[in-house]
């Protein structure tokens, strides 16, 4: 594994992980950036996205190559539902700017998560 893609896995791991936790620990911030409401479930909702985070993180951050890869793909597959799921909902009430910063980061993790797939 070359440095540069050890240091863009060790980047999406870790900043994924960091997003997890605190969607975890404050879970209403994910709705902040989306620009809608929580609504009553929101708390577990924005729960179940969390821990989704902290468990993608954890396999793409593994020492073994292969649950590495494995993290990767999910991730890469998560990720591109995210980024479509975002663009979906603008139409529906998600804000321009949550578009913008969930809809665009889950489009950057996509892209860089294949590239570290395949570089």
């Amino acid at each position: 594994m070359t440095a540069t893609r050890a240091r863009l896995i060790r980047f999406l791991g870790v900043t994924r992980a960091t997003v997890g936790v605190a969607a975890l620990v404050r879970p209403r911030l994910v709705y902040r950036c989306l620009g809608v409401s929580a609504g009553a479930d929101g708390d577990t909702v924005a729960r179940l996205f969390a821990i989704r985070e902290v468990a993608v993180a954890a396999a793409a951050l593994q020492p073994d190559p292969t649950g590495r890869r494995l993290g990767l793909a999910v991730g890469v597959i998560v990720d591109s539902v995210d980024a479509v799921s975002v663009a979906m909902g603008s139409r529906k009430g998600v804000s321009a700017t949550g578009a913008v910063l969930v809809g665009g980061a889950a489009a950057l993790y996509t892209v860089a998560g294949a590239y570290a797939l395949i570089s």
